[in-house]
């Protein structure tokens, strides 16, 4: 039977193994998110949060380099490249409504917290970050449902995870943990 309760050893297992370089690159990761909201602020005319939201509303299911790509395309030409519900939060996000409560579901607002916070805040659960936080590979078939639930404790394993590195040193935050971690 495959694991099912999200531990933090499985990802303080992961980290130890990962080479300091790319431990440093997943570090800086949300730093650089936040860098390319920031630039598309400035380019588009649109607060970082909001050039944030975009990025993070067009996350799902989506590469990270697409990812970028997709929002630029959003943001300058209003382009349709995504589901219809998402490009709808992009539309109420870029109208001014509350970019938190836009990003309704808890990997978005999570994503978009770790970029406007620079990986401060929030721990970004996606299916990659279950399966490390599980300690199994999944297929799309085996992979649980990522309710909230399992969103939370997955969530939880990776504070936990932040606070075991963090007492041996590392002076790492959940979101990082996670962004090293995912990388892997």
């Amino acid at each position: 039977m495959l694991n099912t309760i999200p531990t933090p050893d499985a990802i303080v297992a992961l980290f130890h193994q990962i080479d300091l370089a790319d431990v440093s690159a997943g570090v800086e990761w949300y730093a650089e998110a936040y860098g390319i909201a920031c630039d598309y602020a400035e380019r588009y005319g649109v607060s970082v949060g909001q050039a944030a939201g975009i990025i993070a509303a067009l996350s799902p299911m989506n590469s990270w380099a697409k990812n970028v790509k997709d929002a630029e395309r959003v943001l300058a030409t209003g382009a349709r490249v995504h589901t219809e519900a998402n490009m709808r939060k992009c539309e109420r996000i870029l109208a001014g409504e509350d970019v938190h409560a836009v990003l309704n579901a808890d990997k978005t607002q999570n994503f978009w917290l770790g970029i406007v916070s620079q990986g401060a805040e929030g721990v970004c659960i996606d299916r990659h970050a279950i399966d490390i936080a599980l300690g199994v590979r999944h297929t799309e078939k085996s992979r649980p449902a990522l309710g909230k639930r399992l969103y939370r404790a997955a969530a939880d394993a990776y504070r936990a995870a932040a606070d075991m590195l963090n007492a041996e040193g590392a002076n790492v935050t959940p979101a990082e943990v996670q962004s090293v971690t995912w990388a892997e």
